[in-house]
């Protein structure tokens, strides 16, 4: 190596116009010997015959030395690493994001970060490498293999082992998977898009596709053990936030960036706007919030200009309803801008994909398919009305109307506890207001709260859903509450938790239990004929009730809305509904042009006439837009702030 090669290597700018890349060339060595490498730019149509390498770059600040082109580049002991086992397979010509893109050019960074999905969909493979052989990798690599027969061999000694607790190759696969690669949000592009991936892990190897078969078995073998579920609920959080992606591409159903978004929200990456940038190639809208991802840019300029580009884009204001349970805002944002990294943290799931229009995510979705408890959005506040706004600043103006104030509320969960049964968001707020119900009879306001607490689809495996009313109504019963607690698969602790804190919550002038022990005044004649009309179907009907008992499908829909923290409330004038976690006694309730929702407003402690949002309701009465046909002749401009 001539005195040269201690010099830094220096970037050749990529011709923008010829959409070149830059790809690297091992050069052939001794397993020992030092890395040295060529790296040449080339149009990236002109491109053939190259691998493009997905891994974690480890610590930036511990590296060690590489030759390119001659030059010293500093490599991460990962990237290194991965390359000493790339020369020994023959992988000498690579796409690797550390090399072929100069990291200190930001305006390079944000154009090659929309070319990323091209190049890995046109290599010939994707390498995943997963680090240096350790913790036994080369055991779990071997289970994969034996995992991954269809169907797994329930006598192959290495399945039997997997399946004891405490054992060498179940912590083996435990530790595979809790390494860093799995949660790097960069890998959700690279590895979605390529035909052929190929695992690596130091010497040892395996094709993505037996990992995914052996993924499929863990999930089905944990379904029958507690102690395994317990060791890989993890499991499901990183990998098959993989395996959703990767089959909607191979499927070419490619998401929306708001979905995407939100199964997303537990990866990480070292520079926080990356988990958007990461998502924009493989998005059918990506490109309609960030045309041009910019590095020189904040975060906080970034999410508001993203909120921007969706309302000119859509003229639609629903997405100032996202907001997360937890009240705080590390990014200092407007509060009629999302948290676009949080989307998880909102309620209900379905609502990212009502807002991207293909109906609601199913409540439970499982490595094999889809609950039979999704159903469509189809709430309509505003009347499919246009939404008319401005912005001036970090303010939004829009055309709305205050219809009423929030008076009790029930308390909440804390999601963030890990929904331990002991663990509340805030406390019980009892109603102030003697306003009659707008609803008229005990029956009708039943009905409202029924369709408030449970979240139901219209019907449920042929069975409406307003025939679930009588297992509602004996909800907090004795029978049910024992039945319930039986039923450890579903861990109904939190809910029973969260009934028992709130039955004497008043809903008109009566105690919740009074409604969910079947005990409310002038009710019980038509819970008589409810519970007789659902007991009288016929048993050749196609009847939930043979997969799951009635009580555990009603349980489960209102667990539904109960387990993200959300608050059942009443208003002033007697309406019942259900309301954001941060919601206060006092909140505003005002209906927005171009907004399904009711939104929940709070004026500015700062600046008069200003309000800021809290989250979006549901007040029963409100969502089918009658409410906004009798009073859209009175809208007055809003300013949020």
């Amino acid at each position: 190596m001539d005195s040269s090669s201690n010099s830094p290597l220096v970037y050749q700018p990529l011709d923008q116009e010829l959409r070149e890349i830059r790809i690297l060339t091992i050069l052939p060595g001794a397993y020992e010997s030092p890395i040295e490498c060529t790296l040449e730019n080339a149009p990236f149509f002109d491109v053939e015959d190259y691998d493009a390498l997905s891994y974690t770059w480890g610590d930036p600040q511990i590296t060690t030395e590489i030759f390119v082109n001659g030059h010293s580049f500093q490599a991460t002991l990962n990237l290194a690493a991965a390359l000493v086992e790339l020369r020994a397979r023959h992988h000498f010509r690579l796409w690797i994001d550390a090399v072929c893109i100069d990291q200190n050019n930001r305006q390079e960074k944000g154009l090659q970060v929309l070319r990323m999905e091209a190049i890995y969909r046109k290599a010939n493979r994707t390498i995943v490498w997963l680090g240096n052989q350790e913790d036994h990798s080369d055991l779990a690599f071997e289970a994969f293999k034996a995992l991954s027969q269809d169907p797994p061999d329930e006598q192959n000694s290495l399945i039997q082992d997997f399946r004891t607790a405490g054992s060498a190759t179940r912590a083996a696969v435990k530790q595979l998977f809790r390494r860093p690669y799995w949660r790097r949000v960069w890998i959700i592009q690279e590895v979605s898009v390529s035909e052929n991936v190929i695992i690596y892990c130091g010497k040892a190897s395996r094709k993505w596709d037996t990992l995914e078969f052996a993924f499929k078995a863990i999930i089905a073998l944990k379904d029958k053990d507690e102690d395994l579920a317990r060791d890989f609920r993890f499991v499901e959080d990183y990998f098959l936030t993989l395996y959703r992606f990767r089959l909607a591409m191979t499927q070419d159903r490619p998401l929306d960036l708001l979905s995407a978004l939100n199964r997303s929200g537990s990866t990480l990456a070292t520079c926080q706007r990356d988990r958007v940038f990461a998502l924009l190639g493989i998005t059918v809208d990506g490109k309609s919030y960030i045309s041009d991802p910019n590095y020189k840019q904040d975060d906080r300029s970034i999410f508001i200009d993203m909120a921007k580009s969706r309302l000119f884009h859509t003229r639609d204001l629903d997405i100032i309803c996202l907001k997360a349970y937890s009240p705080s805002n590390p990014r200092d944002l407007p509060s009629w801008v999302p948290d676009w990294l949080n989307l998880g943290q909102i309620f209900p799931s379905r609502m990212t994909e009502y807002l991207s229009g293909r109906g609601t995510e199913n409540f439970v979705i499982n490595a094999y398919g889809k609950s039979p408890f999704g159903h469509p959005a189809n709430f309509n506040a505003s009347a499919n009305s246009t939404a008319p706004f401005r912005m001036e600043g970090s303010t939004l103006s829009v055309r709305g109307i205050f219809l009423d104030t929030v008076d009790g509320l029930t308390s909440a969960l804390d999601p963030d506890s890990g929904y331990k049964a002991d663990s509340m968001y805030s406390d019980m707020s009892q109603p102030t207001s003697s306003s009659p119900s707008p609803y008229g009879s005990n029956e009708e306001l039943f009905k409202s709260l029924f369709r408030t607490m449970a979240e139901f689809p219209d019907s449920m495996h042929g069975i409406p859903h307003d025939r679930y009313k009588t297992t509602f109504s004996n909800l907090m019963t004795p029978s049910t509450i024992k039945l319930l607690e039986r039923w450890t698969r579903f861990n109904f602790k939190h809910l029973l938790f969260w009934l028992d804190r709130n039955k004497d919550f008043l809903i008109g002038d009566q105690p919740l239990e009074d409604y969910l022990t079947g005990s409310t005044r002038r009710l019980s004649s038509f819970i008589d004929r409810a519970h007789k009309k659902l007991f009288s179907l016929s048993h050749d009907t196609t009847y939930a009730f043979d997969y799951y008992p009635p009580e555990i499908c009603t349980a489960a829909a209102v667990r539904v809305v109960v387990q993200f923290g959300i608050r059942i409330i009443t208003t002033e004038l007697g309406y019942v509904g259900r309301a954001h976690p941060a919601a206060k006694k006092g909140d505003i309730l005002a209906l927005i042009a171009g907004c399904s929702f009711p939104v929940i407003l709070r004026r500015s402690e700062t600046v008069e006439e200003r309000f800021q949002v809290v989250g979006d309701a549901y007040v029963e009465g409100w969502m089918d837009g009658y409410k906004w046909n009798q009073v859209s002749t009175k809208l007055h401009d809003i300013i949020l702030e």
